[in-house]
């Protein structure tokens, strides 16, 4: 196996794949009791392994389904449906032979097809024939991990969220999108395609790395944002501490957001959302959640936005899913208002400091 067509894997791979992983173990089972037919498509496949044995997203997302705990092949009767599109034919063929080998025998609701194709027009053509025939795509979860920015067009990004039940996870190649700002004879059209917009020209003469950074990164997200309620970014540090790319996670569905939220924070609980090969790797974050300043800062947030007024405890949960530090502890954040004498819980409950589903909080005025 030649090293182009078979790589070795970084820290922040593996951390990826993580968060790919601990997504779709929550993603399969929820989709599969809604509806008969769920489509996972991997947009840039790859070879589906590294070279020191290790699996890539392509085999990682297969086991995620039918190894799952809850055997969902087994116990339900949706058609589970895998796309993997690599455009290198030397990697294609190994990924048909590295699945065959590790999945020799797959349950018949699960199938799976792997095109030697472009992603970009091989997508173009499943959604010009499912336009042709006023047809609905099913419930779909897109993974569009390519080497660098080319391939993935906003328009296309927008065309499969136009889907009501369709997700996008995005590499945004954050470290040869900003290489190339400046190439504008070879690149403009690429960069025009990548944001929808020419916007992105007014931010390559920003001298700052740190304000560019942040503009560019804004400016794609504001972009996923206009066909996508929630969306949420994951920073990838290289061995140099540099930004590699960014992951960007799009859907319309707030369940979908706080699962996704939940996986990255299980890979950086410190809140910040980034992960780096020189500092991360093989580290384990503990906290103490009592004494942390950002819980306090979430804390004081929802005080801001719901003082003086009555609110359930799911219109809080949604408020911090839009602006979350720790997305599965925002009744953390409660309990430090409680305990500060700013709420109090009008339903029946059995302890002070719990908030049950369904509960009512009334915040006071100051």
């Amino acid at each position: 196996m030649e090293d182009s067509t078979v790589w070795s894997r970084d820290p922040h791979t593996e951390t990826k794949h993580r968060i790919l992983e601990d997504y779709l173990k929550a993603w399969f089972p929820i989709m599969a009791r809604v509806s008969q037919k769920v489509i996972y498509i991997d947009g840039f496949a790859g070879p589906g392994v590294y070279t020191k044995g290790e699996f890539g997203s392509p085999i990682i997302a297969l086991n995620c389904l039918i190894n799952h705990s809850q055997d969902l092949c087994n116990q339900t009767k949706t058609e589970f449906i895998f796309l993997f599109i690599e455009s290198d034919e030397m990697r294609a063929g190994i990924l048909k032979e590295v699945i065959a080998t590790v999945f020799p025998k797959t349950p018949n609701n699960v199938k799976i097809y792997v095109k030697h194709a472009n992603f970009e027009r091989e997508m173009e053509g499943i959604l010009d024939e499912l336009e042709k025939n006023q047809a609905n795509l099913a419930p779909t979860f897109a993974f569009i991990d390519p080497f660098g920015y080319s391939g993935l067009p906003l328009h296309l990004i927008k065309r499969i969220l136009a889907y009501p039940q369709c997700e996008v996870f995005i590499n945004f190649a954050y470290n040869s999108i900003n290489r190339f700002l400046d190439m504008v004879d070879t690149r403009q059209d690429l960069l025009d395609n990548l944001f929808g917009t020419t916007e992105w020209q007014q931010i390559r003469d920003i001298e700052d790395p740190d304000e560019k950074n942040s503009k560019l990164t804004t400016l794609y997200m504001q972009r996923l944002q206009t066909s996508s309620k929630f969306v949420t970014s994951f920073e990838m540090l290289n061995s140099t501490n540099n930004i590699a790319y960014y992951l960007y996670f799009g859907t319309n569905h707030i369940r979908g957001f706080e699962q996704m939220k939940q996986a990255m924070w299980k890979v950086d609980p410190r809140g910040s959302y980034r992960f780096s090969d020189t500092t991360d790797a093989g580290t384990k974050y503990l906290l103490s959640f009592g004494g942390d300043t950002r819980l306090h800062d979430q804390a004081e947030a929802i005080f801001s936005q719901f003082k003086g007024r009555t609110a359930s405890d799911s219109q809080i949960k949604y408020f911090c899913m839009a602006h979350p530090v720790f997305p599965t502890l925002w009744k953390g954040s409660l309990k430090i208002l409680e305990d500060e004498g700013k709420l109090t819980v009008t339903t029946p409950r059995k302890r002070k400091g719990t908030f049950p589903n369904g509960c009512v909080i009334c915040f006071n005025a100051n």
